[in-house]
């Protein structure tokens, strides 16, 4: 629905793709240190080279002049980049980077970049498995892959120990699983497919050791039900699959144990006497009343029923109080009160607010702060949020009657177009939607799903409201590019989708009807036309506020620098590819 606006988007674009550009070289390989080259501009203290010159290149690469007029597009590459630098340069001189709220800003954002490079440099070499440890995983067995058949019984221990004798006495395996196995491979047979041994049933691992196809194994207990497997074939992986295995394992509980180390080491601790005096004075205060109550250094004594508060965390060297604690890291109700119900929740709040300035700690101990591209990042960040809180700060909040006025002048931008209605549940495995999706061939497809046990409707009526176990109506728009909204645009009316993969799960879709096209109402279009009218009003100021630094702090430029680099266009001409 949003139509963004080029100008102001591509600056801020901008600056965040720096980000991107701190990641760590490999382990063991070191870094060539690439020499300083010639500024294409200097706008006070400040440069432009040519690595800011290829990021506005990706902010920019859709902008039609790039084939039309190619010089002209490479110039305002650098006057994007020279803009970016202004805005930046007035941020500093106006001392957003010591504003409490921009400083904790950038704090997250610099821990953001200094742990990935950390987690690249440090982390996952110190995790990715060796030859001996291969060895040992592979002489374990529970990376071993059988392809299986199962079931999963619900009857008692003594009839399904009946189970197993018939099977032992011949009866067909993929003929007892439609009887008894409540799982959904069931309407199958009982196939289940490839596994690995380390994700079965631990009971059973010992027997796949020596496991051979056609083997039966089990019974075994799983809470108030039994399995059995029945071996079809057996894999041994090699090393390189095992490796793969091991890290994604590894990788999965990398960042919590790390964070919990770096809190050991430091001596992480709450403060027991304050945890009952925050959590008080949470349920019974807003927030910024707490706020407004501390003295300058965060903490209030003992004032009638309100607790005193002090120094909420430690950890080696440092502190936290309640004025530490990011607004965005606590939950507030509709009566400004912060949600911190109990210990957990300060912990939680705690940790996040004191992690940014160990991992900078750690990041510095790592050299990683003295890193080329790190520094760059981190200066990018920065300006990113420094700039930012400028134009926040430069232009007022437009109220109710602001917002529904932009709306009156542009309300040929907020068009409903033309869609499918459908009626979809989603499911978390494919082979329970699969099995769902047979049925609903031969069933009354919304009479089923709504029967089915633990389904909950869907609020959002969007396909971003798509969750596995919900079921209800959405709209997919004609202009929807997405597997589900392509496939059902083909339907008639009551006809069933074939099984869609989504990235939560697997959606099971049945065509309603057609959707005329249509103007918004200012209710459905509100959230867009805020948006869009305080991005109109800060790029207004944004523009004027150019003109105005553009002229106050003239920017030097080499063109001939700027020609030599070379973008990727076979027409361009100067300058040897680099």
């Amino acid at each position: 629905m949003r139509q963004r606006s080029p100008f102001l988007a591509a600056p801020f674009a901008l600056l965040a793709l720096g980000v991107g550009f701190a990641v760590a070289a490999p382990a063991g390989v070191k870094a060539k240190r690439a020499a300083p080259s010639q500024p294409i501009a200097l706008i006070a203290d400040r440069r432009v080279d040519e690595a800011d010159i290829r990021r506005a290149a990706v902010v920019l690469d859709g902008d039609p002049l790039r084939k039309r007029q190619h010089a002209a597009w490479r110039k305002k590459l650098l006057d994007l980049c020279v803009d970016r630098e202004l805005l930046a340069l007035e941020a500093e001189r106006q001392g957003l980077l010591a504003d409490r709220d921009v400083k904790r800003a950038v704090e997250r954002r610099s821990a953001d970049i200094l742990f990935a490079a950390i987690r690249e440099r440090a982390l996952i070499p110190e995790i990715t498995p060796t030859a001996s440890q291969i060895d040992t995983a592979r002489a374990g067995g529970l990376y071993r892959r059988v392809k299986l058949g199962y079931i999963l019984s619900v009857t008692d221990k003594k009839s399904t120990y009946e189970i197993y004798e018939a099977m032992k006495h011949g009866a067909r395996f993929d003929s007892l699983a439609p009887l008894y196995s409540t799982h959904p491979s069931a309407a199958r047979g009982g196939e289940l497919g490839w596994r690995r041994v380390g994700e079965l049933n631990p009971e059973s691992q010992r027997s796949f050791a020596t496991a051979k196809p056609g083997d039966i194994l089990g019974p075994y207990a799983n809470y108030q039900s039994h399995e059995f497997y029945r071996v079809e074939a057996i894999e041994d992986p090699d090393d390189a699959a095992i490796r793969e295995a091991m890290l994604r394992e590894r990788v999965a509980v990398l960042d919590p144990r790390y964070e919990i180390r770096l809190l050991q080491k430091h001596h992480f601790a709450l403060n027991p006497d304050m945890v009952s005096e925050i959590i008080f004075a949470s349920a019974t205060e807003k927030a910024d009343s707490i706020l407004a109550s501390l003295d300058a250094d965060g903490t209030r004594p003992k004032r009638g029923i309100k607790p005193r508060l002090g120094t909420i965390a430690r950890v080696d060297g440092d502190s936290i109080t309640y004025r530490d604690l990011s607004p965005d890291l606590m939950v507030r109700d509709s009566e400004g009160k912060s949600k911190i119900e109990d210990t957990r929740a300060l912990l939680i709040v705690s940790t996040a607010t004191l992690l940014p300035r160990l991992i900078e700690g750690d990041a510095r101990e790592r050299g990683l702060d003295r890193d080329p591209g790190v520094m760059r990042a981190l200066r990018l960040v920065r300006e990113e949020v420094s700039t930012k809180a400028m134009v926040a700060r430069a232009v007022p909040a437009l109220d109710s009657s602001a917002v529904r006025a932009y709306y009156a002048s542009h309300t040929s931008k907020y068009t409903r177009p033309s869609a499918r209605r459908a009626f979809v549940a989603m499911f978390s495995a494919e082979d329970t939607a699969r099995a769902a999706r047979v049925h609903r061939d031969r069933k009354a497809f919304r009479d089923s799903i709504l029967a089915i046990e633990g389904f909950k409707p869907m609020t959002s009526g969007a396909v971003n409201g798509l969750f596995p176990r919900f079921y209800g109506e959405i709209s997919l728009f004609d202009t929807d590019t997405d597997p589900l909204s392509v496939s059902v645009r083909g339907l008639e009316e009551g006809e069933i989708a074939p099984l869609i993969q989504r990235p939560n799960g697997y959606a099971v879709a049945q065509a309603l009807g057609r959707e005329a096209a249509r103007p918004y109402t200012f209710e459905e279009a509100r959230a867009s036309v805020a948006a869009d009218a305080r991005e109109d009003a800060e790029n207004a100021w944004v523009m004027v506020k150019l003109e105005r630094l553009r002229v106050a702090t003239p920017a030097r430029t080499v063109p001939a620098r700027l020609d030599a680099i070379r973008l990727g266009m076979n027409s361009e001409s100067g300058g040897a590819r680099r």
